[in-house]
């Protein structure tokens, strides 16, 4: 107890003790209580707005009222005509008016062309040509095969209010020998004379047409031909036909409604097998267009005279294009007659026999699809399908060895077929110095009685070329391909009281390929000269069964202008 008495006066004691050393040190210490922690506050501001105010009172509107006085004011104004622009072209070029052309070359082969033109006129044109184109070459085991192209023409057209007339006229007379023959079945090699063994042809036509030359939907459209050609050869054979064309047709908005009639005549005389004939075809029809399409429907009636036959065939055809301008699809469906004539048949096969078995062939379809297109601007390509079924189709075959034991003429058959062809052409073209085409056909034949269609082959192609160098110097490129095709034998099998019966047969000839090449050199605008060689592989394939082709062969010759 005593303890702690003294230790509070020991604590009361030190307390007094440090309070007096304050209180000298000067400090006047009050007492401080801490109730909570110290928390600062800052009071808001208080800001004077000084901007300045606008009043705005909207003034009363005014209550206006007015009159119009109407007063007509007479002016005198008199308006001066406008001048119509021109466009001034650029003046025409300077045309070469006539044209000439010779050149030589082996095998005694010449070439001599003329032309005579009138120029430009705005009333009427006219213009006279002629050609001549002979060979007198050889070939070893053969008989003489020279051979010449005469023809002179004449063209006038006339322009007289919304028309054209033409007239044009043209004579030619061509010559060719019969040098084919089997050599397999004679051992003797015939001793014939160029005259004995010659064949000429002439050709006389005459043919006009009138032609509508305005746009005008409102007029009635319409087109007329007519034409005549008389044809005969050196054996007295003739063959005249007239032929008549015309169309009608009225636009009535997008559609065309039209019709058109063709009249053909045949006649021929002093052949074994002389006869005359006609075809009429009529054939209504509508074209229409659209956006990227057109189209055409129509019907034709073919009425065959000699044989009383009567024929309705299609006629319908259209075009889209997919991507304008780039790629477009076409389809036709057709049927069409024509007659076997003279003049048709021996422009195909000049080699024929002067008693020609004349008749009307019929195409009773013909269809056809394709696509046609550019690939860029210089590249375009064509591919098409085709089929056709065809009565009498006129095809060249051999007469029997008992009738002709050299082979050397050719008859005229006829045979039912089918046809089938696929086509393919591709071509590349600049603006003025590289063009280059080519184009591949493959043909499948099914014929009705024939064991082959003769001499047409199966598969044919060709290649075109050309390079312009500097407008100076021009080369030119040329081949084509022709694969195997088929020659008909006739063996005699036995003769009966009915006539002598044959086994028929067949031989096969070779493929070939011509190539050929041409260069032109140009001294001057007028002056130029050329040279030309054909048949640069070298080899005699048989144009013809029994009839092959020269060698290789070239020309030389100039071209003028004036």
């Amino acid at each position: 107890m005593k303890e702690s008495i003294l230790a509070l006066c020991l604590g009361l004691l030190s307390s007094a003790i440090w309070a007096q050393t304050r209180e000298e040190n000067g400090l006047n210490v009050g007492q401080i209580n801490v109730v909570q922690d110290y928390k600062p506050t800052l009071s808001d501001a208080v800001k004077i707005n000084n901007n300045p105010t606008i009043k705005d009172s909207a003034p009363p509107i005014p209550n206006l009222k007015y009159s119009v006085i109407n007063k007509l004011y007479t002016t005198d104004y008199k308006l001066e005509p406008i001048t119509p622009a021109k466009m001034k072209g650029e003046p025409l070029q300077r045309i070469s008016k006539n044209y000439a052309k010779l050149g030589f070359g082996n095998y005694y082969t010449s070439q001599v062309e003329a032309y005579i033109g009138s120029g430009r006129s705005k009333k009427m044109n006219y213009a006279f040509s002629g050609r001549h184109f002979s060979s007198a070459g050889k070939i070893k085991n053969y008989g003489y095969t020279g051979f010449a192209e005469n023809v002179i023409k004449g063209y006038s057209s006339f322009f007289i209010p919304d028309h054209i007339l033409n007239i044009n006229g043209s004579y030619q007379n061509n010559s060719v020998h019969y040098y084919g023959y089997d050599r397999d079945s004679n051992n003797v090699k015939p001793d014939f004379t160029k005259s004995q063994n010659r064949q000429i042809y002439n050709l006389i036509d005459v043919n006009a047409s009138l032609l509508q030359n305005t746009q005008n939907d409102e007029a009635l459209h319409h087109e007329f031909n007519v034409g005549f050609y008389n044809f005969s050869d050196k054996f007295k054979n003739q063959e005249n036909s007239f032929n008549l064309q015309a169309m009608l047709g009225k636009q009535i908005g997008k559609e065309l409604y039209g019709g058109q009639l063709l009249f053909n005549y045949y006649g021929n005389q002093a052949s074994p097998d002389s006869s005359e004939g006609a075809i009429l075809t009529i054939n209504p029809f509508v074209r229409t267009y659209g956006h990227n399409w057109h189209a055409q429907l129509g019907i034709k009636v073919a009425i065959e005279t000699d044989e009383g036959k009567t024929h309705f065939l299609p006629d319908l055809s259209a075009k889209y294009n997919l991507i304008e301008d780039i790629l477009s699809v076409y389809a036709e469906l057709k049927g069409y007659s024509y007659r076997n004539s003279f003049k048709s048949l021996s422009s195909v096969n000049p080699f024929i026999t002067p008693a020609v078995n004349f008749r009307t062939s019929t195409v009773k379809l013909d269809a056809l699809v394709g696509l046609r297109g550019n690939i860029d601007q210089h590249l375009y390509f064509n591919v098409s399908g085709n089929y056709k079924i065809i009565d009498s189709l006129a095809l060249y075959v051999h007469r029997p060895h008992l009738f002709d034991t050299l082979q050397s003429v050719f008859q005229v058959i006829y045979d039912n077929t089918k046809m089938a062809r696929l086509y393919g052409e591709l071509g590349y073209v600049t603006e003025s110095k590289i063009t280059v085409s080519s184009w591949l056909a493959y043909n499948q034949y099914t014929m009705e009685h024939e064991l082959k269609a003769w001499q047409l082959p199966a598969i044919e192609a060709g290649l075109k070329g050309s390079y312009n160098l500097g407008d100076k110097i021009l080369f030119g490129l040329d081949v084509f391909y022709v694969g195997p095709r088929y020659t008909r034998l006739a063996q005699l099998k036995q003769v009966t009281l009915g006539g002598p019966l044959f086994n028929i047969l067949e031989e096969k000839i070779k493929g070939y390929v011509d190539a050929s090449i041409n260069a032109e050199y140009r001294y001057t605008k007028k002056l130029s000269a050329y040279i030309k060689l054909n048949n640069l592989v070298a080899k005699q394939y048989q144009i013809w069964s029994n009839y092959p082709s020269q060698r290789i062969n070239g020309m030389l010759g100039v071209n003028y202008s004036f």
